[in-house]
């Protein structure tokens, strides 16, 4: 599932993971949006055994585009060429379970304030 998400006036593309352990934004966007960082002593292996050192930002606020809700999300920064990603701490944080559907398989599922629910896969095929 892809979402929008806007920190100030930069709009991001993200994929929601569901098999990732961090959400992850883009170096550039922490440079244009100015965000304060904090070194780490830490590295990330991706899926193709490469290794990458990761910076971590304070959490902050966004606004999702499917709802227009803010929400606080604590993100790291990946060095390269890298997509935003938001993980099981964005899904947990904002109480979006991965259910089962029998005709779509898996499906993420989150309320929107008027109570309508959007649902959808966590990657298009």
């Amino acid at each position: 599932m892809e979402i929008f998400i806007v920190k100030e006036e930069y709009p991001i593309r993200a994929l929601v993971d569901t098999g990732s352990e961090i959400n992850i934004v883009t170096e550039e966007l922490a440079i244009k949006a100015s965000l304060t960082t904090r070194k780490l002593n830490m590295s990330l292996r991706g899926i193709g055994g490469h290794t990458t050192s990761l910076v971590e930002l304070p959490k902050f606020t966004v606004i999702i585009f499917a709802s227009g809700e803010e929400t606080q999300i604590h993100f790291y920064i990946e060095k390269g060429s890298v997509h935003t990603v938001l993980g099981k701490p964005f899904l947990a944080d904002n109480n979006i379970p991965l259910e089962n559907s029998h005709k779509q398989g898996e499906i993420l599922s989150y309320q929107e304030p008027d109570g309508r629910r959007l649902c959808g896969p966590p990657c298009k095929p």
